[in-house]
């Protein structure tokens, strides 16, 4: 295997473009040396503050027994620069026109580039899912919208809704109480102004509606994988049952799947992943091969 770790958008990171991918790349098999494999991008979660390390090494290394070169993206986060929409969209669209630009470098097919999301990842690779072709993230990247395109995505347990989020968030009556060394600011302050970070802008209704990639959705976007569980709390499930509903109106191929526990936050539930979480790992654990088996159906598999 060859690891190899670089800045996005030239020789170095910079301030304004701070996000870096590692790839994880299979050597060559002398029986088919020159034979192209299908590429996947992973976008772990960390709630565009971080992100989230069991979302990112195991998730490469579980595709790539799949067969897959994987491209691990280290987006702009909060702690990093600019994380406002939509920079870290147009990390993950640089990201795909580099595989396509480098796919014979990497054996790569550049006709097979799929793209995994989980929690805010899933938000980043829906949101390019649904507006690759519309949206600002080619004009972003300075490419067609063809060459930013994913041929596949899979979602788990994705933010795909920041008003659903918001909500979830306010229904604790105590929200309104100031939190200590704020500045005096409440917890709806806080919400807020999370908000607002990622949107770019304030956080109303009418930006938060548009940011949602569900009200983007047109038979332009690629086939999608979506799972999540019924009792997660932080990226309530309802999202993904207007994710699918948007996606079935407009007749995008898609598979989704709701498993009735597990909560949030499980990566791939294999052995690299397992903390003190094994019960609600177990419930969800099918998931990766279903996934797997979608992509293989929408000839973006091996």
């Amino acid at each position: 295997m060859i690891v190899e770790s670089h800045a996005l958008w030239g020789e170095e990171v910079t301030p304004e473009h701070p996000a870096t991918f590692t790839a994880y790349l299979t050597e060559p098999v002398p029986v088919q040396a020159d034979a192209p494999r299908p590429a996947m991008v992973v976008c772990g979660g960390g709630a565009f503050k971080l992100i989230a390390a069991h979302e990112q090494e195991p998730v490469a290394l579980a595709y790539l027994n799949q067969g897959y070169q994987v491209f691990v993206l280290d987006y702009v986060t909060s702690s990093t620069g600019d994380v406002s929409f939509p920079n870290p969209e147009a990390d993950l669209a640089r990201m795909i026109a580099m595989i396509r630009a480098n796919a014979a470098a990497w054996r790569i097919d550049p006709e097979r580039v799929a793209v995994t999301g989980f929690s805010a990842g899933g938000f980043i690779c829906a949101s390019l899912a649904a507006g690759w072709k519309s949206g600002p993230f080619a004009a972003a990247v300075r490419a067609r919208p063809e060459q930013i395109r994913p041929d596949a995505v899979v979602l788990a347990y994705p933010l795909l809704d920041l008003r659903v989020q918001r909500d979830e968030q306010l229904r604790d009556p105590r929200i309104d109480l100031r939190v200590p060394k704020t500045g005096g600011k409440t917890g709806r302050d806080l919400v807020m102004d999370y908000l607002a970070m990622i949107a770019g802008d304030e956080a109303t209704e009418e930006r938060l509606a548009a940011l949602a990639p569900a009200s983007h959705v047109t038979r332009d976007m690629p086939p999608t994988f979506v799972w999540g569980t019924a009792d997660d709390k932080t990226c309530p499930i309802i999202q993904v049952h207007e994710l699918a509903c948007a996606m079935a109106r407009a007749g995008v191929t898609h598979e989704a799947h709701v498993f009735d526990r597990g909560g949030h936050a499980l990566s791939v539930a294999n052995v690299n992943t397992r903390a003190d979480n094994a019960d609600a790992q177990a419930a969800v654990a099918p998931w990766f091969d279903l996934a797997c088996a979608f992509l293989a159906r929408q000839g973006v598999g091996v």
